[in-house]
């Protein structure tokens, strides 16, 4: 086993420089974008150190204060701290794994029984391995100073205890992402019920995350409002939790040493080791339950068949006025092949009724601030916020719009379209998306909001087409010198653009929008008008198309110098 460990630790870290290094068919341009793509995980890795750190030093001051009595701090207050970021970590552990497992294909898994490894071995791999993911190992060192922290304030039963249970929730942990990761792994194994799960779930994840808000009658504050005002106390706190909780292993875990810390009598003793016994028992059964998935996940690599295409075809079926049946062309597929995939549909689905909710969610609360009660007759603005939520939703399509296409790209080179007429037809296709998203957005917000005058409804939607014109331009640039392997039928990290395109390109929306904001606001100041400045928008938005329309035919030119680089990447 150990050497199994060995081997695949070797596997990654090879994987890791291969991506970074590339083929020596890459040119310097590539090497830097590889490069550059590393910049936000080592932004994580080095701003993830100092909050180890201090978790670290968190557990070790806490577990020294248990023991020794010092710093006037409650065991059972150190305790329920350790229990809520303990709660927190078992929260990222249940969700992080489904955005990842939902991003991959399953490919591995096939690869992997070529290799002379058992199942079981695999099965144990896959867990152990998971202790490096960064919800996980972000709790290790607390938890381990935690009990050294107990023994060095002399109390080296309660370290022992600590150090158990401690070691018994990361099998918990581990077990619970494995689980999770290889069930979500084998639901997306069909594409269709793939992609029909992640709309499903990204919307409803939006959805419920503010039903709280909308719904609440305020009496749940009142009633936390209440037994604050009596004092703060681990009891009342805990009067406060569902009894489900209790069966979370955070919340076992602050059992276990809640019952050791009160120590001495017998029965203290006896439900220190039956919370323990619980902790153990719920990681074997997640244990076993994850190694169920994990075969039937095996099983299903083994038996599935090839992917089936399906192509889109290239007329359209309309024809756009002054645009070429090239361009029309290409603006079609892409904007086929946009609605085709999960994060098309997310983009174009989910501004909606975030907005709506958003909306809604404010009206509720007119009281909160001065600004909210001016909504109801200022709803564009809203819809101006639904404009910029889209904008960035279809960044993965824009900012990555040649390497997003794969072997289609291919295709389309080999067709007789010009590079010029490919560029302007990515740009139209790109703006048909958006202009979908805007029209489902801004319906999802006059519906929530009302009200608001059609002269400022119409400033705004000029003004966000006038943003996305205005970037259009640089995103195919940034496509141009900035490919990246794209998967548009998955969520997550695996359909995003380069890092440096999204940090560049969301800079550049703030930037495209400014002008835009400009003329909006002088139409509502005391000595503007509304008309004027709506006439305004419309002379700015032709001034801007016809500006990115000479700019796309010069940035032909760079995707034609980097026509080999997009053919690699695929």
């Amino acid at each position: 086993m150990i050497r199994f460990l060995r081997a695949f630790a070797w596997l990654r870290w090879r994987l890791m420089l291969n991506g970074v290094r590339g083929s020596r068919r890459r040119d310097a341009l590539e090497q830097i974008s590889r490069l550059l793509a590393l910049v936000v995980p080592a932004a994580i890795v080095v701003t993830s150190a100092g909050s180890i750190l201090m978790v670290s030093a968190a557990g070790l001051l806490g577990g020294y204060a248990i023991a020794s009595g010092k710093y006037a701090l409650a065991p059972d207050a150190v305790i329920l701290g350790t229990r809520i970021l303990l709660f927190v970590v078992t929260g990222l552990v249940l969700f992080m794994p489904i955005g990842g497992a939902a991003q991959t294909t399953g490919t591995k898994y096939s690869r992997l029984l070529l290799l002379p490894i058992s199942a079981r071995s695999l099965h144990l791999v896959e867990v152990l391995a998971g202790l490096a993911d960064p919800w996980i190992f972000f709790s290790l060192p607390g938890l381990g100073l935690f009990a050294i922290g107990l023994a060095a304030g002399g109390r080296a039963d309660l370290a022992g205890v600590a150090f158990a249970a401690g070691l018994a929730l990361v099998i918990v942990l581990a077990s619970l992402a494995s689980l999770v990761s290889f069930l979500v792994s084998w639901l997306f194994r069909d594409r269709r019920r793939a992609e029909l799960l992640t709309i499903i779930f990204v919307m409803s994840i939006s959805v419920v995350a503010m039903l709280p808000q909308v719904l609440s009658d305020g009496e749940t504050g009142r009633r936390v409002g209440r037994v604050a005002g009596r004092g703060f106390s681990v009891a009342r706190v805990d009067a406060l939790l569902p009894a489900w909780s209790q069966a979370l292993p955070s919340e076992v875990f602050g059992r276990v040493m809640n019952a050791a810390v009160a120590g001495g009598a017998a029965g203290q003793r006896r439900a220190a080791a039956g919370w323990m016994a619980v902790l153990l028992a719920q990681g074997a059964l997640l244990f076993w339950l994850s190694s169920l998935v994990h075969r039937r996940l095996l099983e299903s690599a083994v038996g599935s068949s090839g992917t089936r295409h399906r192509v889109t075809k290239m007329r359209p079926p309309w024809r756009l006025p002054g645009i070429n049946v090239q361009a029309s062309a290409i603006a079609w597929v892409m904007f086929k092949n946009g609605l085709r995939s999960v994060r098309g549909r997310v983009a174009v689905l989910l501004p909606g009724p975030m907005i709506a909710l958003v909306s809604i969610m404010l009206l509720r609360q007119p009281d909160e601030a001065p600004w909210i009660a001016t909504l109801g007759t200022h709803s564009h603005a809203m819809f101006a916020a639904s404009l910029v939520v889209s904008m960035l939703a279809i960044h993965p399509f824009t900012l990555n719009q040649f390497a997003s296409d794969r072997t289609g790209l291919t295709l389309q080179f080999l067709l007789p379209v010009s590079t010029r007429d490919l560029v302007r037809g990515k740009a139209l296709g790109g703006g048909a998306l958006f202009v979908l998203a805007a029209l489902v957005s801004g319906l999802a917000a006059a519906l929530a909001t009302g009200g608001g005058s059609p002269v400022a409804w119409a400033m705004t939607a000029l003004g966000g087409l006038a943003m996305y014109v205005a970037v259009t331009p640089l995103a195919a640039v940034l496509s141009a010198l900035f490919p990246v392997v794209a998967d548009m039928s998955k969520a997550g990290s695996g359909g995003n653009p380069h890092t440096a395109s999204a940090l560049i390109g969301m800079v550049a929306a703030g930037v495209g929008a400014l002008p835009a904001v400009a003329i909006g606001v002088s139409g509502f100041l005391p000595f503007g008008s509304q008309t004027a400045s709506l006439v305004a928008m419309f002379v700015w938005l032709c001034v801007v198309t016809v500006v990115a329309w000479l700019l796309l035919g010069v940035v032909a030119r760079v995707v034609t110098a980097r026509r080999e680089n997009l053919f690699l990447t695929k």
